[in-house]
């Protein structure tokens, strides 16, 4: 699939819009009590998140750059309806939510500080295995979300039988995985771009009373209502 970059850049911000509308529509039903669908959804914006990243990691410069030479987004192609492996790219970006808030050492504590090519080489299979793992669960979380079925012993199982669990935990962790690329992208169009700013507070404003509930509980009102984005101000997420 070959994309100009104002293509493509069209696509990843309706991408990323519907990643964080997936992720509001997410926590209005898990207000409501229903948690499979809560999860399933989650899910889903994740994947959307995964595709997303395979556009920024190909136009990211040219983006910046103002080049418009079409590129081709091969994962696109090959992986993009691919659940688990979009959902592996997201859960990938995000092993550097800590660090990307100022925890660098989490990123990286339990990798081989003095070990040897076959040490690394043993690390990475096993964050890889990790990712895999956790991609196959999740699309498993997200189809038992969306429909009744059976298991091997004949037990239904139904998205209404679905407990709260961690679903919370896990729909605040996609938000701020979300949130964390669309202020990727604000800071390189602040410090990186020759190309004029292309705002998504919007979706970033949308976010926030999920992923950072403490500080939105105490944000002035001025801020809660996005008038400062509305009247087309060039104000990061504080």
């Amino acid at each position: 699939m070959e994309l100009t970059a104002a293509a493509a850049r069209g696509f990843w911000k309706s991408l990323m819009d519907n990643a964080t509308n997936l992720v509001t529509d997410a926590n209005l039903l898990l207000e409501h009590g229903s948690f499979g669908r809560a999860r399933s959804l989650t899910v889903l914006a994740q994947e959307e998140l995964g595709k997303a990243l395979w556009l920024y990691e190909t136009f990211e410069s040219a983006w910046s750059s103002g080049s418009d030479e079409p590129q081709a987004v091969e994962r696109l192609a090959s992986d993009g309806r691919r659940h688990a492996v979009k959902y592996m790219a997201a859960f990938v970006f995000g092993q550097e939510l800590e660090a990307f808030w100022g925890d660098y050492g989490s990123l990286y504590e339990d990798a081989p500080v003095d070990g040897t090519q076959a040490d690394w080489d043993a690390w990475f299979a096993a964050r890889d295995a990790e990712a895999k793992a956790a991609a196959k669960a999740a699309n498993e979380e997200k189809m038992l979300g969306f429909y009744v079925d059976l298991d091997f012993d004949g037990r239904i199982l139904s998205p209404s039988d679905v407990d709260a669990g961690t679903i919370a935990d896990d729909l605040r962790t996609a938000a701020q995985v979300v949130e964390m690329l669309l202020i990727k992208d604000h800071s390189r169009m602040k410090l990186d771009a020759d190309t004029p700013y292309d705002s998504t507070h919007a979706q970033q404003h949308k976010l926030l009373s999920i992923s950072h509930p403490e500080d939105w509980a105490g944000a002035s009102e001025a801020f809660r209502s996005g008038g400062y984005f509305q009247a087309g101000e060039e104000r990061p997420v504080e």
